[in-house]
């Protein structure tokens, strides 16, 4: 079985018309056809926009610390909570409890008059509030920077991209735009489109201005929803009809230097668009290929937000990494915000 041509397989296959150097770089296939950050820290780069954040952004947002107000932005990690449905729920389950030792387990014969309770967790690592490293999404049998998809293997995972590039990152100046609270709903409508428009009002409304290496934040509100649903079919529906970024979106994070950026929603981007747009998934692609820029997802907002609607102050130290995964395309995380 093999692939006649991109997104279409058959007992057929035509080899690619590219080939592969040492490097692991594709030679004659795609290169993005417009704006992109390739190369622009180097030919063999694998930390794409985080390269923008240096000690002068880190020390510029710990000074936002005032207040020592502290939020997390973590969903709990239960088979209640969101996650995309191709991605199985994730399992807690224990190893050793104080009830096995009560009732005499054999385990615990080493220590007597000693117990201890020992647990673990079986998940997606993208089953849950994420980040999406650049080894998570392809065009084009591409990855950021000019990599082959095929240096990522079931048995050996990303070899390239991987998430241990960027375990001590993620750390800088955070900013919120709440575009639920912009336009006065308690979250957009289904399958609202979000342009770059719509994002330079919202850091006007708000008196923020963006810097270079800034993470953004984008609350759409539309998380909210999820608790209220009843039925799997509501939940399913919930997935097609989130709001979300649309193309323009792209040059307007390349135009800022965003470093980073996180929603409310499960993908990022509208799902289900109704403007025309060039390519599939277009933020996926524009971001995570051609501008190496991380998407967060399923990030709970609603404290932060009530806070920054409270005080006025839209901008926060973020402490966000990754968990330190060799060969991993993503990462769950306990991101934190502090005012």
């Amino acid at each position: 079985m093999g692939r006649n041509v991109p997104g279409d397989f058959a007992t057929r296959w035509t080899p690619p018309a590219y080939t592969v150097d040492d490097d692991g770089k594709v030679v004659g296939g795609y290169t993005p056809p417009g704006l992109n950050n390739w190369g622009r820290w180097g030919a063999n780069d694998q930390r794409g926009t985080q390269n923008l954040v240096g000690p002068a952004q880190i020390a510029r947002a710990a000074g936002l610390v005032r207040d020592g107000k502290v939020f997390s932005m973590a969903l709990t990690i239960d088979a209640d909570a969101p996650r995309f449905p191709t991605r199985p729920a994730p399992q807690h389950y224990f190893l050793s409890t104080g009830a096995d030792a009560v009732a005499g387990s054999p385990v615990q014969i080493a220590m007597p008059g000693y117990q201890w309770n020992d647990d673990m967790i079986t998940m997606a690592l993208q089953g849950s509030t994420q980040w999406d490293g650049f080894g998570h999404f392809m065009a084009h049998d591409t990855m950021y920077n000019g990599y082959w998809a095929g240096n990522v293997t079931a048995a050996g995972g990303a070899a390239v991209l991987g998430m241990e590039h960027m375990y001590e990152s993620f750390i800088g100046r955070g900013v919120l735009l709440d575009l639920a609270r912009l336009r006065g709903v308690e979250w957009l409508p289904e399958a609202s489109e979000v342009n770059a428009a719509m994002l330079d009002e919202c850091l006007a409304a708000q008196g923020v201005a963006l810097e270079t290496g800034d993470i953004v934040l984008l609350r759409t509100g539309f998380l909210q929803k999820w608790e209220r649903l009843q039925t799997f079919d509501e939940r399913v529906a919930y997935f097609g009809d989130t709001p979300g970024l649309i193309e323009d979106c792209v040059e307007w994070l390349y135009r800022n230097d965003v470093s980073a950026l996180a929603a409310d929603t499960v993908g990022i981007e509208v799902l289900a668009p109704t403007t025309p747009q060039s390519r599939v998934l277009p933020i996926h692609h524009g971001c995570l290929v051609d501008l190496g820029l991380p998407l967060g997802e399923f990030w709970d907002l609603e404290a932060l937000a009530a806070d920054c609607a409270d005080d006025g102050r839209y901008e926060f130290m973020l402490v966000a990494p990754p968990l330190r995964v060799p060969h991993a395309v993503g990462s769950p995380l306990n991101p934190i915000a502090m005012k």
